[in-house]
Protein backbone atom coordinates (compact mmCIF):
# COMPACT_ATOMS: atom_id res chain seq x y z
CA UNK A 1 0.00 0.00 0.00
CA UNK A 2 1.12 3.66 -0.85
CA UNK A 3 -0.55 5.35 1.46
CA UNK A 4 -2.78 5.30 4.85
CA UNK A 5 -4.58 8.41 5.77
CA UNK A 6 -5.91 9.85 8.95
CA UNK A 7 -6.50 6.48 10.56
CA UNK A 8 -7.66 5.76 14.05
CA UNK A 9 -7.79 2.63 14.04
CA UNK A 10 -5.52 -0.36 12.23
CA UNK A 11 -5.74 -1.40 8.87
CA UNK A 12 -6.34 -5.37 9.15
CA UNK A 13 -3.04 -7.02 7.39
CA UNK A 14 -5.56 -8.43 4.85
CA UNK A 15 -6.71 -5.29 4.05
CA UNK A 16 -3.84 -5.12 1.14
CA UNK A 17 -2.48 -5.31 -2.41
CA UNK A 18 -3.72 -9.11 -2.96
CA UNK A 19 -7.28 -7.98 -1.84
CA UNK A 20 -7.42 -5.45 -4.50
CA UNK A 21 -6.33 -7.80 -6.97
CA UNK A 22 -8.72 -10.48 -6.39
CA UNK A 23 -11.47 -8.08 -6.60
CA UNK A 24 -10.84 -6.16 -9.40
CA UNK A 25 -10.43 -9.56 -11.06
CA UNK A 26 -13.52 -10.77 -9.78
CA UNK A 27 -15.64 -7.77 -10.01
CA UNK A 28 -14.63 -6.34 -13.20
CA UNK A 29 -13.61 -9.43 -15.20
CA UNK A 30 -9.82 -8.30 -14.83
CA UNK A 31 -7.94 -11.40 -15.70
CA UNK A 32 -4.50 -9.69 -14.83
CA UNK A 33 -4.69 -6.68 -13.15
CA UNK A 34 -1.20 -5.31 -12.23
CA UNK A 35 -1.74 -2.53 -9.47
CA UNK A 36 0.50 1.06 -9.51
CA UNK A 37 -0.49 2.40 -6.82
CA UNK A 38 -3.07 2.32 -4.13
CA UNK A 39 -4.23 4.20 -0.97
CA UNK A 40 -6.61 3.60 2.06
CA UNK A 41 -8.44 5.60 4.41
CA UNK A 42 -11.30 5.08 6.93
CA UNK A 43 -14.90 5.18 4.80
CA UNK A 44 -17.13 6.52 7.65
CA UNK A 45 -16.77 8.67 10.62
CA UNK A 46 -16.25 7.92 13.72
CA UNK A 47 -19.65 6.74 15.56
CA UNK A 48 -21.26 6.15 11.93
CA UNK A 49 -21.03 2.37 11.70
CA UNK A 50 -21.50 0.14 14.73
CA UNK A 51 -21.26 -3.54 13.13
CA UNK A 52 -18.78 -3.12 10.70
CA UNK A 53 -15.11 -1.49 10.00
CA UNK A 54 -15.17 0.26 6.60
CA UNK A 55 -12.44 1.10 4.53
CA UNK A 56 -11.99 3.06 1.18
CA UNK A 57 -9.32 2.25 -1.18
CA UNK A 58 -8.60 4.09 -4.60
CA UNK A 59 -5.90 2.45 -6.63
CA UNK A 60 -4.65 2.50 -10.20
CA UNK A 61 -3.92 -0.55 -12.30
CA UNK A 62 -3.06 -1.75 -15.62
CA UNK A 63 -4.18 -4.91 -17.09
CA UNK A 64 -0.98 -7.14 -17.83
CA UNK A 65 -2.35 -9.36 -20.52
CA UNK A 66 -4.25 -6.41 -22.88
CA UNK A 67 -0.71 -4.83 -23.38
CA UNK A 68 -2.75 -1.48 -21.67
CA UNK A 69 -0.46 1.08 -20.87
CA UNK A 70 -3.14 3.86 -20.27
CA UNK A 71 -3.62 3.24 -16.65
CA UNK A 72 -7.36 2.95 -14.97
CA UNK A 73 -8.71 4.05 -11.42
CA UNK A 74 -10.49 2.58 -9.18
CA UNK A 75 -12.62 3.33 -5.60
CA UNK A 76 -13.63 0.44 -3.84
CA UNK A 77 -15.40 -0.01 0.05
CA UNK A 78 -14.22 -2.63 1.79
CA UNK A 79 -16.36 -3.85 5.20
CA UNK A 80 -14.97 -5.83 7.69
CA UNK A 81 -16.92 -7.70 10.29
CA UNK A 82 -14.46 -8.32 12.85
CA UNK A 83 -14.64 -11.57 15.16
CA UNK A 84 -13.51 -9.39 18.06
CA UNK A 85 -14.85 -6.75 21.19
CA UNK A 86 -18.48 -6.67 21.87
CA UNK A 87 -19.03 -6.38 18.00
CA UNK A 88 -17.87 -10.49 17.03
CA UNK A 89 -20.82 -12.20 19.27
CA UNK A 90 -23.40 -10.62 17.95
CA UNK A 91 -22.35 -10.53 14.07
CA UNK A 92 -22.17 -14.62 14.49
CA UNK A 93 -25.73 -14.79 15.91
CA UNK A 94 -26.90 -12.19 13.67
CA UNK A 95 -25.75 -14.44 10.79
CA UNK A 96 -24.66 -10.85 9.47
CA UNK A 97 -21.73 -11.62 6.93
CA UNK A 98 -23.54 -14.92 5.84
CA UNK A 99 -26.71 -12.62 5.44
CA UNK A 100 -25.18 -10.04 3.41
CA UNK A 101 -22.84 -12.21 1.19
CA UNK A 102 -25.50 -13.76 -0.09
CA UNK A 103 -27.86 -10.61 -0.87
CA UNK A 104 -25.37 -8.81 -1.96
CA UNK A 105 -24.21 -11.86 -4.59
CA UNK A 106 -26.86 -13.53 -5.69
CA UNK A 107 -30.13 -11.64 -4.55
CA UNK A 108 -29.79 -7.83 -5.13
CA UNK A 109 -28.81 -8.79 -8.81
CA UNK A 110 -32.29 -10.80 -9.65
CA UNK A 111 -33.95 -8.25 -7.62
CA UNK A 112 -32.65 -5.09 -9.95
CA UNK A 113 -33.00 -6.62 -13.12
CA UNK A 114 -36.24 -7.76 -12.09
CA UNK A 115 -37.46 -4.10 -11.27
CA UNK A 116 -36.37 -3.06 -14.89
CA UNK A 117 -32.55 -2.41 -13.79
CA UNK A 118 -33.07 -0.42 -10.52
CA UNK A 119 -30.12 0.75 -8.56
CA UNK A 120 -31.21 -0.97 -5.14
CA UNK A 121 -27.51 -1.12 -3.89
CA UNK A 122 -23.89 -0.92 -4.71
CA UNK A 123 -21.92 -4.40 -6.47
CA UNK A 124 -19.99 -6.99 -4.97
CA UNK A 125 -16.90 -7.08 -5.92
CA UNK A 126 -15.45 -10.10 -3.78
CA UNK A 127 -16.51 -11.48 -0.47
CA UNK A 128 -14.70 -13.55 2.11
CA UNK A 129 -14.74 -15.01 5.06
CA UNK A 130 -10.99 -16.14 5.97
CA UNK A 131 -8.65 -15.17 7.53
CA UNK A 132 -11.68 -12.52 8.49
CA UNK A 133 -15.22 -11.74 7.03
CA UNK A 134 -15.19 -8.78 4.97
CA UNK A 135 -16.95 -7.52 1.31
CA UNK A 136 -15.64 -5.40 -1.41
CA UNK A 137 -17.86 -3.25 -2.85
CA UNK A 138 -17.71 -0.62 -5.82
CA UNK A 139 -17.81 2.53 -3.91
CA UNK A 140 -21.34 4.82 -3.95
CA UNK A 141 -19.32 7.71 -3.54
CA UNK A 142 -17.97 7.55 -7.02
CA UNK A 143 -21.03 7.11 -8.30
CA UNK A 144 -22.09 10.28 -6.74
CA UNK A 145 -23.83 9.42 -3.93
CA UNK A 146 -23.48 10.64 -0.85
CA UNK A 147 -24.74 10.30 3.08
CA UNK A 148 -26.74 12.47 4.66
CA UNK A 149 -27.01 14.19 7.69
CA UNK A 150 -28.83 11.75 10.03
CA UNK A 151 -29.47 14.06 13.09
CA UNK A 152 -31.29 16.28 10.99
CA UNK A 153 -34.10 13.53 9.69
CA UNK A 154 -34.80 13.44 5.84
CA UNK A 155 -37.50 16.11 4.30
CA UNK A 156 -40.47 14.53 2.31
CA UNK A 157 -38.34 14.82 -1.19
CA UNK A 158 -36.05 12.75 0.83
CA UNK A 159 -38.54 9.95 2.82
CA UNK A 160 -40.93 9.83 -0.68
CA UNK A 161 -37.25 8.17 -2.69
CA UNK A 162 -37.00 5.77 0.17
CA UNK A 163 -40.60 4.57 0.18
CA UNK A 164 -40.97 4.45 -3.75
CA UNK A 165 -37.62 2.41 -3.61
CA UNK A 166 -38.56 -0.08 -0.82
CA UNK A 167 -41.62 -0.59 -2.73
CA UNK A 168 -39.85 -1.67 -5.85
CA UNK A 169 -37.76 -3.74 -3.75
CA UNK A 170 -40.35 -5.61 -1.34
CA UNK A 171 -42.16 -6.53 -4.89
CA UNK A 172 -39.84 -7.23 -6.70
CA UNK A 173 -38.94 -10.08 -3.21
CA UNK A 174 -42.57 -11.09 -3.95
CA UNK A 175 -41.45 -12.32 -7.31
CA UNK A 176 -38.27 -13.82 -6.58
CA UNK A 177 -39.97 -15.74 -3.47
CA UNK A 178 -42.01 -17.66 -6.29
CA UNK A 179 -38.95 -18.96 -7.57
CA UNK A 180 -36.18 -19.68 -4.50
CA UNK A 181 -38.69 -19.64 -1.71
CA UNK A 182 -36.26 -21.96 0.21
CA UNK A 183 -33.93 -19.95 0.25
CA UNK A 184 -35.63 -17.12 1.98
CA UNK A 185 -36.72 -19.17 4.29
CA UNK A 186 -33.26 -20.82 5.56
CA UNK A 187 -31.38 -17.77 5.56
CA UNK A 188 -33.63 -14.89 5.95
CA UNK A 189 -35.74 -16.40 8.81
CA UNK A 190 -35.12 -13.83 11.46
CA UNK A 191 -34.33 -10.10 12.19
CA UNK A 192 -32.18 -9.66 15.46
CA UNK A 193 -33.34 -13.21 17.31
CA UNK A 194 -32.08 -16.32 16.20
CA UNK A 195 -34.52 -18.92 16.79
CA UNK A 196 -30.92 -21.46 17.24
CA UNK A 197 -30.08 -19.34 20.31
CA UNK A 198 -32.39 -20.29 23.23
CA UNK A 199 -32.01 -16.83 24.51
CA UNK A 200 -31.19 -13.45 22.73
CA UNK A 201 -27.01 -12.78 23.77
CA UNK A 202 -26.58 -10.03 26.43
CA UNK A 203 -25.54 -7.50 23.96
CA UNK A 204 -28.64 -7.20 22.79
CA UNK A 205 -30.75 -7.26 25.57
CA UNK A 206 -28.63 -4.37 26.73
CA UNK A 207 -29.02 -2.36 23.62
CA UNK A 208 -32.74 -2.72 24.32
CA UNK A 209 -33.13 -2.90 27.89
CA UNK A 210 -30.65 -0.15 28.93
CA UNK A 211 -32.13 2.53 26.66
CA UNK A 212 -35.93 1.93 27.71
CA UNK A 213 -34.52 2.46 31.31
CA UNK A 214 -32.55 5.03 30.49
CA UNK A 215 -35.66 6.68 28.12
CA UNK A 216 -38.08 5.94 31.64
CA UNK A 217 -35.44 8.31 33.89
CA UNK A 218 -35.06 10.86 31.88
CA UNK A 219 -38.91 11.51 31.18
CA UNK A 220 -39.62 11.04 34.78
CA UNK A 221 -37.25 13.63 36.24
CA UNK A 222 -36.46 15.67 32.90
CA UNK A 223 -39.87 16.27 31.18
CA UNK A 224 -41.81 18.96 32.65
CA UNK A 225 -45.74 18.40 31.97
CA UNK A 226 -45.34 14.81 30.61
CA UNK A 227 -48.26 12.34 31.52
CA UNK A 228 -46.82 10.33 34.03
CA UNK A 229 -49.33 8.03 33.60
CA UNK A 230 -47.50 6.80 30.54
CA UNK A 231 -44.38 6.65 32.73
CA UNK A 232 -45.63 4.16 35.30
CA UNK A 233 -46.82 1.79 31.98
CA UNK A 234 -43.49 1.80 30.37
CA UNK A 235 -41.97 0.98 33.79
CA UNK A 236 -44.37 -2.20 34.01
CA UNK A 237 -43.53 -2.97 30.23
CA UNK A 238 -39.76 -2.95 31.29
CA UNK A 239 -39.60 -6.24 32.32
CA UNK A 240 -41.54 -8.20 29.14
CA UNK A 241 -40.33 -5.26 26.70
CA UNK A 242 -37.29 -7.52 24.36
CA UNK A 243 -39.82 -10.47 24.93
CA UNK A 244 -42.93 -8.79 23.54
CA UNK A 245 -39.92 -7.24 20.57
CA UNK A 246 -38.96 -11.13 19.61
CA UNK A 247 -42.77 -12.09 19.87
CA UNK A 248 -43.53 -9.53 17.58
CA UNK A 249 -40.74 -10.09 14.97
CA UNK A 250 -41.76 -13.82 14.87
CA UNK A 251 -44.98 -13.62 14.23
CA UNK A 252 -46.35 -15.96 11.48
CA UNK A 253 -47.96 -12.63 9.14
CA UNK A 254 -49.57 -15.77 6.85
CA UNK A 255 -52.01 -16.93 9.01
CA UNK A 256 -54.03 -14.77 8.88
CA UNK A 257 -53.67 -13.82 4.92
CA UNK A 258 -51.23 -11.05 5.58
CA UNK A 259 -48.13 -11.55 3.13
CA UNK A 260 -43.92 -11.44 3.30
CA UNK A 261 -41.65 -9.15 1.51
CA UNK A 262 -37.92 -9.26 2.01
CA UNK A 263 -37.03 -7.03 4.03
CA UNK A 264 -33.72 -4.63 4.16
CA UNK A 265 -34.40 -5.02 8.11
CA UNK A 266 -32.16 -1.84 9.36
CA UNK A 267 -33.75 0.54 7.20
CA UNK A 268 -32.39 4.38 8.84
CA UNK A 269 -30.61 6.97 7.49
CA UNK A 270 -27.00 6.17 8.06
CA UNK A 271 -27.96 2.94 5.44
CA UNK A 272 -28.46 4.43 2.84
CA UNK A 273 -27.12 7.09 -0.22
CA UNK A 274 -28.57 9.66 -1.76
CA UNK A 275 -27.63 11.63 -5.59
CA UNK A 276 -28.31 15.18 -6.33
CA UNK A 277 -29.16 16.35 -9.57
CA UNK A 278 -25.91 18.20 -10.44
CA UNK A 279 -26.92 21.51 -12.04
CA UNK A 280 -29.66 22.18 -8.84
CA UNK A 281 -27.88 20.06 -5.73
CA UNK A 282 -31.39 20.41 -3.72
CA UNK A 283 -33.08 18.39 -5.87
CA UNK A 284 -32.64 14.71 -5.09
CA UNK A 285 -32.33 12.07 -7.67
CA UNK A 286 -32.25 8.38 -6.36
CA UNK A 287 -31.40 6.58 -3.09
CA UNK A 288 -29.20 3.09 -2.77
CA UNK A 289 -29.46 1.05 0.10
CA UNK A 290 -26.12 -0.65 2.40
CA UNK A 291 -25.75 -2.50 4.78
CA UNK A 292 -28.10 -5.36 4.21
CA UNK A 293 -26.86 -7.70 7.17
CA UNK A 294 -30.35 -8.24 8.79
CA UNK A 295 -32.77 -8.72 5.82
CA UNK A 296 -36.17 -10.39 6.51
CA UNK A 297 -38.36 -12.40 5.24
CA UNK A 298 -41.69 -11.31 6.95
CA UNK A 299 -44.09 -8.97 6.69
CA UNK A 300 -43.25 -5.60 5.32
CA UNK A 301 -44.37 -3.90 8.25
CA UNK A 302 -40.69 -4.48 9.84
CA UNK A 303 -39.67 -1.77 7.37
CA UNK A 304 -42.18 0.01 7.31
CA UNK A 305 -42.81 1.01 10.60
CA UNK A 306 -38.99 1.16 11.13
CA UNK A 307 -38.45 3.77 8.36
CA UNK A 308 -41.26 5.96 9.20
CA UNK A 309 -40.31 5.80 13.09
CA UNK A 310 -36.34 6.61 12.40
CA UNK A 311 -36.14 8.35 8.91
CA UNK A 312 -38.40 11.30 8.72
CA UNK A 313 -37.48 15.11 10.11
CA UNK A 314 -39.61 16.48 12.49
CA UNK A 315 -41.95 18.25 9.60
CA UNK A 316 -42.34 15.35 7.59
CA UNK A 317 -43.84 13.91 10.41
CA UNK A 318 -47.57 14.81 9.93
CA UNK A 319 -47.29 12.96 6.66
CA UNK A 320 -46.63 9.42 7.20
CA UNK A 321 -49.95 8.76 5.47
CA UNK A 322 -48.48 10.43 2.12
CA UNK A 323 -45.51 8.50 2.53
CA UNK A 324 -47.31 4.57 3.20
CA UNK A 325 -49.38 6.12 -0.32
CA UNK A 326 -46.26 6.83 -2.28
CA UNK A 327 -44.93 3.23 -1.14
CA UNK A 328 -47.78 1.28 -2.29
CA UNK A 329 -48.26 3.30 -5.61
CA UNK A 330 -44.78 2.35 -6.18
CA UNK A 331 -45.17 -1.46 -4.54
CA UNK A 332 -48.25 -1.76 -6.60
CA UNK A 333 -46.83 -0.81 -9.82
CA UNK A 334 -43.73 -3.16 -10.07
CA UNK A 335 -45.87 -6.06 -8.79
CA UNK A 336 -47.76 -5.51 -12.22
CA UNK A 337 -45.07 -4.70 -13.95
CA UNK A 338 -43.86 -7.97 -13.26
CA UNK A 339 -47.10 -10.11 -14.01
CA UNK A 340 -47.27 -11.26 -10.26
CA UNK A 341 -50.14 -13.56 -9.98
CA UNK A 342 -49.01 -15.76 -7.31
CA UNK A 343 -51.39 -14.44 -5.10
CA UNK A 344 -53.80 -11.51 -5.08
CA UNK A 345 -51.87 -8.07 -5.28
CA UNK A 346 -52.03 -6.75 -1.82
CA UNK A 347 -54.32 -3.35 -1.23
CA UNK A 348 -53.47 -0.56 0.51
CA UNK A 349 -55.45 -1.68 3.44
CA UNK A 350 -53.62 -4.54 3.46
CA UNK A 351 -50.00 -2.95 3.81
CA UNK A 352 -51.89 -0.30 6.52
CA UNK A 353 -52.52 -4.02 8.53
CA UNK A 354 -49.42 -5.03 7.99
CA UNK A 355 -48.27 -2.05 9.93
CA UNK A 356 -50.06 -2.39 12.59
CA UNK A 357 -49.47 -5.82 12.45
CA UNK A 358 -45.90 -4.80 13.46
CA UNK A 359 -46.52 -1.57 15.41
CA UNK A 360 -44.50 -2.41 18.26
CA UNK A 361 -41.49 -2.57 16.34
CA UNK A 362 -41.97 1.05 15.93
CA UNK A 363 -42.09 1.90 19.71
CA UNK A 364 -38.82 0.04 19.67
CA UNK A 365 -37.48 2.09 17.02
CA UNK A 366 -38.47 5.13 19.05
CA UNK A 367 -36.93 3.94 22.04
CA UNK A 368 -34.07 1.69 21.31
CA UNK A 369 -32.35 3.26 17.60
CA UNK A 370 -33.75 6.94 17.30
CA UNK A 371 -31.86 7.97 20.10
CA UNK A 372 -28.57 6.38 18.48
CA UNK A 373 -30.04 8.46 15.16
CA UNK A 374 -30.37 12.16 16.99
CA UNK A 375 -27.68 11.38 19.13
CA UNK A 376 -25.58 15.11 18.77
CA UNK A 377 -22.24 15.03 18.18
CA UNK A 378 -20.37 15.30 20.67
CA UNK A 379 -16.34 15.83 21.49
CA UNK A 380 -16.22 13.82 24.31
CA UNK A 381 -17.70 10.62 23.42
CA UNK A 382 -17.12 8.53 20.30
CA UNK A 383 -20.85 6.95 19.86
CA UNK A 384 -19.13 3.33 18.16
CA UNK A 385 -20.53 -0.37 19.65
CA UNK A 386 -18.39 -0.56 22.17
CA UNK A 387 -19.37 2.66 23.91
CA UNK A 388 -22.87 2.01 23.25
CA UNK A 389 -22.72 -1.21 25.13
CA UNK A 390 -21.30 -1.18 28.54
CA UNK A 391 -19.69 1.25 31.21
CA UNK A 392 -19.22 4.89 31.88
CA UNK A 393 -19.09 5.85 28.01
CA UNK A 394 -22.79 3.63 27.22
CA UNK A 395 -23.73 5.69 30.40
CA UNK A 396 -22.84 9.07 29.09
CA UNK A 397 -23.73 8.47 25.56
CA UNK A 398 -27.67 7.84 26.86
CA UNK A 399 -27.64 10.32 29.01
CA UNK A 400 -26.65 12.46 25.58
CA UNK A 401 -29.27 10.81 22.98
CA UNK A 402 -32.07 10.95 25.73
CA UNK A 403 -32.06 14.17 26.72
CA UNK A 404 -31.56 15.93 23.46
CA UNK A 405 -34.43 18.55 22.42
CA UNK A 406 -34.95 17.13 19.07
CA UNK A 407 -35.25 13.42 20.43
CA UNK A 408 -37.74 14.75 22.69
CA UNK A 409 -39.88 16.76 20.58
CA UNK A 410 -40.31 13.92 18.40
CA UNK A 411 -40.86 11.41 21.01
CA UNK A 412 -43.30 12.83 23.81
CA UNK A 413 -45.79 13.22 20.90
CA UNK A 414 -45.31 9.38 19.48
CA UNK A 415 -45.71 8.35 23.23
CA UNK A 416 -48.84 10.01 24.14
CA UNK A 417 -49.83 8.12 20.54
CA UNK A 418 -48.85 5.19 21.72
CA UNK A 419 -50.62 5.17 24.87
CA UNK A 420 -53.61 5.94 22.87
CA UNK A 421 -53.64 3.10 20.53
CA UNK A 422 -52.86 0.79 23.76
CA UNK A 423 -49.21 -0.63 22.63
CA UNK A 424 -47.60 0.23 25.80
CA UNK A 425 -50.36 -1.52 28.12
CA UNK A 426 -49.15 -4.96 29.44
Amino acid sequence: MDGIDGLDIAVPEYINEQLIVKSIANGLGVSKPQILASNISRATANGDNYMSDVFRITASYTEKEQNQSEPRHISLVVKSLPSTGQRGPIILEMKAYEKEAIMFQTIVPQLSKMANDTFFAARCFYASNLPERLLVFEDLKALDFVSVNRQAGLDFAHCALVMKKIGQFHAASMRFADREMDLLRRHFNFNMFNPDYSEPSEQMRTIFEKGLETLIAVAKTRWDDFDQTIVQKLEKLAPVYVERLRECLQQDCEQDGGYRVLNHGDLWSNNMMFRYDSSTPSNVQDVAFVDLQICFYSSPGVDLNYALANCPNYETRSRLDELVELYYGSFRATLEQLQYAARPIPTLEDVRREIRRMEFFALVSVVSVLPIVLMDQTDELVANFENLMDGEDAEKARQIQYNGVNYQRIVRPMLIEFNQRKMLDV
